[in-house]
């Protein structure tokens, strides 16, 4: 259940900051991109809260979902600079 929610909140952090910005091309060129950086924002969730386990146990709730959500946003962050760096985006 504790992945399950690392991976949700992840997604959630996918999206932040700035998605709300425009302008947005009609259609998206790219639509599964989005579905590409929730997958991996999702991803990036688990390995946070995997990677700081040991500080998390004291944390509680709150401290896994900001924990999981920052390592959506750095994962899905990391991925758009790559893409951007090699042109694609």
């Amino acid at each position: 259940m504790l992945y399950a929610f690392a991976a949700m909140m992840g997604w959630c952090g996918t999206k932040w900051p700035g998605w709300w910005r425009g302008p947005h091309p009609v259609p998206d060129p790219e639509p599964w991109w989005d579905l590409a950086y929730g997958i991996l924002g999702a991803i990036g969730g688990i390995v946070a809260i995997s990677v700081f386990a040991p500080e998390l146990r004291d944390g509680g709730f709150m401290a896994t979902a900001t924990a999981a959500f920052f390592g959506g946003t750095f994962v899905a962050t990391a991925i758009a600079s790559l893409m951007a760096m090699g042109g694609k985006r």
